[in-house]
């Protein structure tokens, strides 16, 4: 299981090293004391403070600063860099990647999501991913959210299965097809019937499959994460032929 790793703002940390072959992941909880959540403020850049400071809430604007000072002090590990030297740029869609002009620290791409108390961040060498997480939810009937947002192969199998356990299916679909879309670098711009994705045996691999050429990268391959009860996770890039880390 994908344990949860607390990290200590402005402390030092020793680097990370990570191959071209390798994807890592960590997973976090978001919920910290005041006086930590103030310590990682201090990580942030004037706009990520301004960001956090529109936040309606105080706890979601708490966990979006331990969100975001936590992913400024990993990437900051793997580049050999103080976490306020990390420079975000963002794609057209949204998407984050590292500017640090030139230097070693471009070849580190990233991936963050968090769902309620709990973030994921996917990190590797010089090649785009996508992560998702969700906290599986028993309020509602997947069948209709489904039939809305699945297609094909995929729907079949989440009608298909067994009643008691058709929410875990649902649930490990929804993760998977989020992945993708993060990974493909577009976000929710892209037709959720554009593609779709199909589990081999055991259910801890999925496949892409496009119904519209070149709308998605059909050599994206998505990875089940083994997190707690009620929490799914994946994490998808580009071929097979990378392994799968959890260095904390």
């Amino acid at each position: 299981m994908l344990a949860l790793v607390r990290c200590e703002p402005n402390t030092h940390a020793e680097p990370v090293a990570i191959a071209a072959g390798e994807v890592h992941v960590w997973a976090f909880a978001l919920d910290e004391p005041e006086a930590i959540v103030e310590a990682w403020g201090q990580l942030l850049s004037t706009d990520e403070r301004l960001r956090a400071d529109r936040l309606v809430f105080r706890r979601d604007r708490n966990r979006w600063i331990v969100a975001r000072g936590t992913l400024r002090h990993l990437l900051a590990r793997y580049c050999g860099i103080h976490p306020r030297a990390i420079a975000f740029h963002y794609a057209c869609a949204g998407k984050p990647s590292i500017s640090l002009g030139g230097s070693p620290g471009e070849l580190i791409k990233f991936n963050l999501a968090h769902s309620h108390d709990r973030a994921l961040l996917g990190v590797a060498q010089d090649r785009e991913l996508g992560v998702d997480l969700e906290r599986a939810r028993h309020d509602f009937d997947p069948l209709p959210i489904a039939r809305q947002f699945f297609f094909g192969a995929e729907l079949a199998a989440i009608e298909a299965a067994p009643p008691s356990s058709r929410r875990e299916a649902f649930f490990r679909h929804w993760v998977a097809k989020e992945a993708i879309l993060k990974a493909n670098g577009v976000g929710l711009s892209l037709a959720l019937d554009s593609f779709g994705v199909t589990f081999e045996p055991g259910d801890s691999i999925a496949r892409v499959q496009s119904t519209d050429p070149g709308a998605v990268d059909e050599t994206l391959v998505v990875r089940m994460l083994p997190l707690a009860a009620e929490w799914h996770g994946a994490i998808a890039t580009s071929g097979d032929g990378w392994t799968l880390r959890f260095p904390g």
